[in-house]
């Protein structure tokens, strides 16, 4: 039979290996998505540099930064 100290030490090394487990998965997840978050970044400063030299240029712009009174044709 396994006594009650025992049965608190197990208890204690559980809280701690789940702990650690919340912590690497932690990690993880943040690594995982280290590159997305950087892309984003990147696009979020295009996105704003874009829209100031629209409005450096006289183009009134919507939120998406595309102009309203442009006569571009735009080609996807």
């Amino acid at each position: 039979m396994v006594s009650v100290d025992e049965m608190k030490e197990m208890q204690e090394e559980i809280r701690a290996m789940e702990t650690e487990l919340a912590e690497k998965k932690k990690e993880l997840r943040e690594a995982k998505y280290a590159g997305l978050r950087t892309a984003m970044q990147a696009r979020k400063e295009a996105d704003e540099a874009i829209r100031q030299e629209l409005k450096d240029l006289g183009y009134q712009s919507t939120s998406f930064g595309i102009p309203l009174s442009s006569s571009y044709h735009w080609k996807f």
